[in-house]
């Protein structure tokens, strides 16, 4: 009776425990079919625009000075004052350097002594001549004495002139001791002190520059510089009228002056095979130093329309450059297009793409194509490249804002 007890017992506990496993298993599995899908990455999307793109070429150009002296010593002599300050702006006859004087002075003081005494001798000489030729009237005096006399009033005259001509250089001698600006400007760093003794030949004592306006030098190749003169003077000029220039600072700023082509060299350098050519700036505010390397970009009068793409979505593979777009199902695929000019952070293309559709700018490692995504809409500042939020995430189907 006992050992029958148990024995049911043991039964009733297995039946328990087969069951309980038995219902986690399938309770396990329900849950596991039922697991949620992975949600699609999120990307971020530009809209893309058509713009009108003109022709245009960047040269390296490095600007100069349109005006330039040397506050050079026209005689040896002591700098005894220096009347400005380094790197100051000057005006046209404005005293910068004075030197010593002195001697000078002396030497002014005596041609003006002796254009006094030659002044007094032709005035006696001609009093001479005077009384001789009344005398020689008479009968008095030989042709001989009156030709000597007539003689010593033309000598008094020329030593007269001489006396004079060394008083007018004397005076330019005075007034070389000031050094002036030769125009308005801005004068440079001092090559020499108070007390150095300069002359000729020791070169300027500074430098004074316009930069007001300002030039900006760059080289052109000679073959284009043929295509463009070969279409006639008058053509050249009326084409450089309407060419439109941008200046690139060395921090990356665009210059807020409009400038112009001003020159063109006669010849080519054979060196290099390029022509020298000049553009010019107002520089009102001084922004431009000569000497800075900057970037000159010349754009044609007129262009064509083409969709601009931002660099950042460009890549390249040995095929040629392509991008990522997204479609109107958020589906990603590749397209390959071809690029033309750079303006600031974008590219023109030249195909493969059309105005408004969506290329991917971020998350481009996360998706490949035939990937569905969940893009959201940016705005990208066309000169920087800098991103910034435009709307929420689009869902499939949804038109573009």
């Amino acid at each position: 009776m006992s050992s029958f007890s148990c024995s049911s017992s043991f039964k009733k506990i297995r039946w328990i425990l087969l069951t309980a496993f038995a219902f986690l298993v399938v309770v396990g599995c329900s849950e596991s079919s039922e697991a949620p899908k992975a949600e699609p990455p999120s990307v971020s999307v530009i809209t893309l625009e058509s713009t009108e793109v003109r022709p245009s070429r960047d040269f390296v150009a490095r600007t100069a000075a349109s005006a330039k002296a040397g506050l050079t010593p026209r005689i040896e002599a002591e700098i005894r004052e220096i009347l400005f300050r380094e790197g100051s702006q000057v005006t046209d006859g404005q005293v910068l350097v004075r030197l010593e004087d002195t001697r000078a002075k002396a030497d002014l003081q005596q041609a003006k002594a002796e254009l006094v005494a030659a002044k007094a001798e032709i005035e006696s000489a001609r009093k001479n001549l005077k009384r001789g030729e009344d005398v020689a009237g008479k009968g008095y005096l030989s042709d001989a004495d009156l030709d000597k006399l007539k003689d010593r009033a033309s000598a008094a005259t020329s030593r007269v002139e001489t006396a004079g001509a060394a008083v007018q250089k004397a005076r330019i001698h005075l007034e070389y001791t000031e050094i002036k600006a030769p125009f308005d400007g801005w004068v440079g760093k001092l090559n020499y002190d108070e007390g150095a003794v300069v002359s000729p030949a020791s070169g300027p004592i500074a430098d004074v520059t316009v930069t007001d306006p300002i030039y900006v030098e760059f080289q052109l190749d000679e073959s284009d510089y043929v295509a463009f003169r070969r279409a006639g003077r008058g053509a050249g000029e009326n084409i450089a009228s309407t060419l439109s220039l941008q200046l690139t600072l060395p921090d990356g700023g665009v210059y807020n002056q409009d400038g112009k082509v001003s020159f063109a060299d006669v010849k080519t350098d054979a060196g290099t095979g390029t022509v020298a050519m000049r553009a010019i700036y107002p520089n009102p505010d001084a922004v431009l130093l000569p000497g800075l390397y900057v970037t000159l970009r010349i754009e044609g009068g007129a262009g064509a329309s083409q969709v601009l793409v931002p660099q950042v979505a460009v890549q390249e593979t040995i095929e040629g450059k392509f991008v990522l777009v997204v479609d109107n199902e958020q589906k990603v695929s590749q397209r390959f297009i071809k690029t033309g000019s750079r303006l600031g952070a974008m590219l023109a293309t030249d195909s493969g793409l059309e105005a408004g559709e969506r290329v991917i700018v971020e998350g481009l490692q996360k998706v490949r194509t035939g990937v569905t995504v969940s893009p959201v809409q940016k705005q990208v500042n066309r000169e920087t490249g800098v991103l910034t939020n435009s709307s929420k995430p689009i869902k499939a189907g949804e038109a573009e804002q």
